[in-house]
Order: C-alpha cells, then sequence, then structure tokens
C-alpha cells in the first residue's frame, strides 16, 4: 500500500490545504438508492469509516472543519472535529445534488418505474435533470462559489470539508480543468479521501480518491 504523506510541516501562507472528504457508507447503502437531499443516515460501517479519517487526521493541524447540512457528512463532520475541540460549520450550499421526484427511490425501483432514464442520465451527466431536480450544472453554480470562498478564507491553514460524491466531482472538475461532462470519470468512493493544496487560481490536487489507511 502506498501512503500519502502530509505536506511539509511549515504551513505556506499562501495556500490552504483541504482534506475534501466524502462521507461514509450510509444505511441503505445495499439498496443502492438516489439520496441526494434524502437524510439518510450513515451505516455502522459508515460511522467506522469516519472515524477511522478522523483518528488519522488528529495528528494534523486542523484549523476548521465543514459539512453540507445533511445528517450523513455532518455526523462524519463532528467525529472529525473532535480532537480539535472544533465545531464544523454546516452549510446548505454543500449538498448533495437534488433528485426531486426520484428522492430516495433505489435504482431498482427507478428502473422499474422508468426504464431507460438512468441510462441516459449517465450519457448526458452534464445536462440531466430529474424531474424536480438539479443537474450538475446547477450543483456546479450553487457548490463553487461556497467552496472556494471558504478555501480562501483559510489560506496559511488546513481544513476538512466533508461532502457527497457529486459535489466532490464538481470540484475536482473545476479545479482541474475538466468537462463536466466527464464527471464521472472521477471515483469517489465512500469515505473518500482528496488532497487539494489550495492556492487562488492555481490549486494543486495533490490526490483523489484515497483511503484513510493511506493517510500518514
Amino acid at each position: 500500500m502506498s501512503y500519502i504523506p502530509a505536506p511539509d510541516t511549515k504551513p505556506d501562507p499562501s495556500v490552504c490545504t483541504l482534506y475534501l472528504v466524502r462521507h461514509g457508507e450510509v444505511a441503505n447503502a445495499h439498496k443502492i438508492c438516489l439520496n441526494g437531499h434524502f437524510d439518510i443516515e450513515l451505516s455502522g460501517n459508515g460511522l467506522a469509516q469516519s472515524q477511522l479519517i478522523a483518528d488519522r487526521l488528529s495528528a494534523h493541524p486542523v484549523n476548521a472543519v465543514y459539512s453540507s447540512d445533511l445528517k450523513r457528512t455532518g455526523d462524519g463532520a463532528d467525529l472529525i472535529a473532535k480532537p480539535h475541540e472544533l465545531t464544523p460549520t454546516a452549510c446548505p450550499e454543500l449538498r448533495e445534488l437534488s433528485f426531486g421526484k426520484w428522492e430516495g427511490l433505489s435504482v431498482k425501483e427507478l428502473n422499474e418505474q422508468q426504464p431507460g432514464m438512468l441510462d441516459h442520465r449517465f450519457q448526458n451527466p452534464h445536462t440531466f435533470q430529474a424531474d424536480g431536480g438539479e443537474s450538475f450544472q446547477d450543483l456546479t453554480d450553487r457548490v463553487l462559489p461556497r467552496f472556494h470562498q471558504i478555501a480562501e478564507a483559510h489560506l496559511g491553514e488546513t481544513i476538512v470539508i466533508v461532502a457527497h460524491g457529486g459535489v466532490n466531482r464538481v470540484i475536482l472538475c473545476d479545479l482541474l480543468g475538466f468537462p463536466l461532462k466527464n464527471l464521472f470519470r472521477i471515483s469517489q468512493e465512500y469515505a473518500a479521501v482528496n488532497r487539494i493544496l489550495y492556492r487562488p487560481g492555481s490549486p494543486l490536487v495533490d490526490f483523489v480518491n484515497g483511503t484513510a489507511e493511506q493517510l500518514t
């Protein structure tokens, strides 16, 4: 297993060291559901994944922790913040993509009700929009201003953002200059850890889709 070293211990005042984390496994993961804004809890395994990230980051000089305002990210953010005696900041702008009338449906249920719609979504992710939901362009327009505001407020510091698979992907697409239509080429497993050395105008994505076990 390769290990991801911590960046230089002396902070660069022009850089925010930012750990972008996907929440752990959710309670309905076995059904593969379209949770979106559906406020599902973490499973027992998801809590254990979050605790492991918290344990590994406890030795890092974390100055602030942020999350979306949904329980699955907030619970993970609480665990990460605790060793640093911090209170996480919940940001509604960092919520997952809204699936509208699809919210909470399993993939099986959706395929039975609207055959072929999921395939259409994956073929056109940047423009597709579920009935009453958001497109990934809508998500990008909601997430990115808040993300950049957070990062720029913490130059010279280390922070953690606990968010969602879709949210993380649109952030990484922006930082890497990837077309939004290719966002599903970026893997974000449950409890994925990404590290960004954020310098306004020239960010460096240090690693993507890492695991807590790789953090040193």
